[in-house]
């Protein structure tokens, strides 16, 4: 959801969230429906509900001028802070579809510092999915879309392994790393 400026929910409620001496509530990490991130932030906002919804720049494709939206680092993702009642109100806002619950919480924060450091620095960046070589996945885009297969190796392009399994016989190919999903 593309939203005018000053609608952006701030990235991190409260600014002290991610140190050592903020202490309320467990860590959860809300898996929000289809690009509702923004919308749960602001809602949580307004209920001093503490969470981190890391956003980057990107540019919007438009014919008649340059725009840019801010977006999620990770799409479908928030990170929250809170009690069992806040955690039981943000569900009830029907924009998440379910809740993970942090078994390492000094990891999340850790993690959740490191991202928040690197956003601070005011350098590009690229989200990437953590794919593995041996993996199987799928082409998502480009003209071998829903080419599905097994990847071999990983640099630049991905190489991936396409059977047949009743013949026993397999080709490889290469495709762009940013054009690959996980299934």
């Amino acid at each position: 959801m593309t939203l005018a400026p000053d609608q952006n929910p701030d990235p991190i409620f409260p600014k002290n969230l991610l140190s050592d001496d903020y202490s309320f509530g467990n860590w959860h990490v809300a898996r929000v429906k289809s690009r509702r991130e923004k919308a749960l932030a602001n809602y949580l906002f307004k209920q001093s509900i503490a969470y981190y919804l890391p956003l980057v720049s990107k540019r919007q494709a438009s014919k008649k001028r340059v725009r840019y939206s801010l977006a999620p680092v990770f799409p479908g993702y928030l990170f929250m802070r809170t009690d069992t009642t806040g955690r039981y109100n943000a569900l009830r806002t029907n924009h998440i579809s379910r809740v993970i619950e942090v078994r390492d919480p000094d990891t999340l924060m850790r993690e959740l510092r490191m991202i928040h450091q690197a956003l601070s620095a005011d350098k590009p960046i690229y989200p990437v999915e953590l794919i593995k070589t041996g993996q199987h996945v799928r082409v998502k885009s480009g003209p071998m879309k829903g080419i599905e297969g097994i990847v071999i190796r990983k640099d630049k392009k991905y190489r991936i392994v396409l059977t047949v399994t009743s013949i026993m016989q397999s080709i490889s190919i290469e495709v762009d790393a940013d054009t690959v999903e996980p299934i």
